[in-house]
């Protein structure tokens, strides 16, 4: 059995590489990497930081995750690049294995930055997912 938080992320990108929303953005197919790619086309988006906590309750087990996912673009809006991604994820239905169910899935924030290369700003959205498991 994998970890709940690589199985969380593994259930994401399979869900947004079948979304014609994210494919309308990011390409078909689309441009998603574990990390940042320096040679991959623009727009790009890959995973970045991810935090996970627990939030158990009586007889329920819960996990809160919080995973980051940077938006790379050049020469084009990366304000309206990030807000359409939002939209889209904010539509994704990812499936998770057993024994886990997916409770919560919600854009927490978006954010987007310069970078050194002034033709490339980085968008940043934070997910907050939470995960359940009874028994």
């Amino acid at each position: 059995m994998s970890a709940p938080d690589a199985d969380l992320i593994a259930a994401l990108t399979a869900a947004m590489l079948a979304d014609g929303a994210v494919q309308a953005v990011l390409g078909d197919p689309v441009r998603l990497h574990a990390e940042r790619s320096h040679s991959a086309a623009y727009p790009h988006a890959s995973w970045g930081r991810s935090e996970t906590l627990a939030r158990d309750a009586d007889d329920v087990t819960l996990i809160e995750h919080r995973v980051s996912l940077e938006i790379w673009c050049r020469d084009s809006d990366a304000h309206a690049i990030t807000g359409q991604l939002r939209e889209a994820l904010r539509g994704l239905d990812p499936v998770l294995p057993a024994p886990w169910t997916l409770v919560l899935l919600a854009p927490a924030y978006s954010d987007v930055f310069a970078t050194r290369d002034r033709r490339v700003k980085r968008g940043l959205i934070r997910l907050r997912a939470v995960m359940g498991r009874v028994g």
